[in-house]
């Protein structure tokens, strides 16, 4: 897996300032080794401090920056041996010493040839002439694992910080649009506990959700500009069926949902019809979700709170689900064994083996 990490994460990136062409380098990629430092070449058993840039860029579109580790505060120290590369830059970093930047270039079909099918990233749709640029410079240079640890201590805690003051802005910049959008709109709203603004369109009864239930609820999920992402309240999204929250801290009965939403959810009871508006950092945050959610993106989700289940009831239809699953399985299978007891048997092992333990 870090072979697999680092060959994404150094993929090639070009500056203005380098005119050099690119060489031709193994497994489909293009280099340049730009030379600015002093002292020894890399010698195996040391350890590498690197910052990298990646960046996406071709087919007429801006560029998108994917990594920065500058940015991040994090630089990547690394043991240098054959063991933590893959052997195409293993070869190029032997010819390299402190201060030195390795710049690679490496298309993106072939990236898509390399990776198994459905594992690349949905902005990086095959395109025709999109490349991945990779600036990597070494820092610094350790000799031993002590002085390596000693380094990555420092940088994790310098990362820590930035991370923080970050979160801490965006989740400001978050709450800035999304009031701003609720007073635009003229928006009746309260905001809950963690951030999240709650409007009410139809009051329910009873007594709030809390974390002692599951709620069975109808939702439309939209980005802030309108688009619809997921609902289930017509076919266009292939499901129907009510969704059940798990709004317990009992994660083994499933029903987990995004912070933003159980957060929302504990200000409803049963029979409310109302609207949240969730900050990115309660939603899907710097991932994102799939094509249509994109990083840090604020979200709107419309809700009808339908039912309100104890976990002894969610517990109760979860058995009786796996019996009836259970009881239509048998059924098909006595079926099979009439027609074709070869293949029933077959059919039998093959599920008992999926259903052991994995033997390690």
């Amino acid at each position: 897996m870090r072979k697999i990490s680092f060959l994404l994460l150094a993929t090639a990136i070009a500056f203005s300032s380098c005119q050099e062409k690119y060489k031709k380098g193994e497994e489909g990629m293009e280099y340049k080794i730009i030379s600015s430092g002093k002292g020894d070449l890399l010698k195996t058993g040391e350890f590498m401090e690197l910052h990298f840039t990646t960046i996406l860029s071709g087919n007429g579109k801006k560029d998108s920056v994917l990594n920065n580790t500058r940015e991040q505060g994090a630089p990547q120290i690394m043991p240098f041996d054959s063991a933590s590369l893959p052997p195409a830059y293993f070869k190029l970093f032997k010819q390299m010493k402190k201060g030195d930047s390795l710049t690679t270039r490496t298309s993106v079909d072939s990236l898509f040839k390399k990776q198994p099918e459905g594992q690349m990233p949905p902005f990086m749709a095959l395109k025709k002439k999109q490349f991945v640029y990779t600036n990597i410079k070494i820092v610094n240079v350790y000799k031993t694992q002590a002085e390596a640890d000693s380094a990555r201590k420092l940088s994790m805690a310098a990362a820590e910080v930035i991370a923080k003051a970050k979160a801490e802005a965006l989740v400001k910049a978050d709450d800035k649009t999304l009031s701003d959008f609720i007073a635009k709109n003229k928006i009746i709203a309260t905001k809950s506990p963690k951030g999240v603004y709650v409007e009410i369109t139809q009051a329910g009864t009873g007594a709030l959700l809390d974390s002692n239930v599951f709620a069975k609820i109808n939702y439309v999920g939209k980005t802030l500009d309108g688009k619809i992402f997921d609902t289930n309240t017509d076919t266009s999204k292939g499901h129907m069926e009510p969704l059940s929250v798990n709004l317990t801290n009992d994660m083994s009965l499933g029903g987990g949902v995004i912070p933003g939403m159980t957060d929302a959810l504990k200000m409803m009871q049963k029979g409310t019809k109302g609207k949240m508006y969730i900050p990115s950092g309660l939603a899907y945050g710097a991932r994102g979700a799939g094509a249509d959610i994109p990083a840090n993106a604020n979200l709107i989700f419309e809700v009808e709170i339908l039912d309100v289940l104890s976990k002894a009831q969610v517990a109760a239809d979860n058995a009786a689900q796996q019996a009836k699953m259970k009881a239509m399985q048998k059924k098909y299978m006595d079926s099979v064994a009439k027609a074709d007891p070869k293949a029933a048997e077959q059919m039998k092992q093959q599920m008992q083996q999926q259903q052991s333990p994995a033997q390690h």
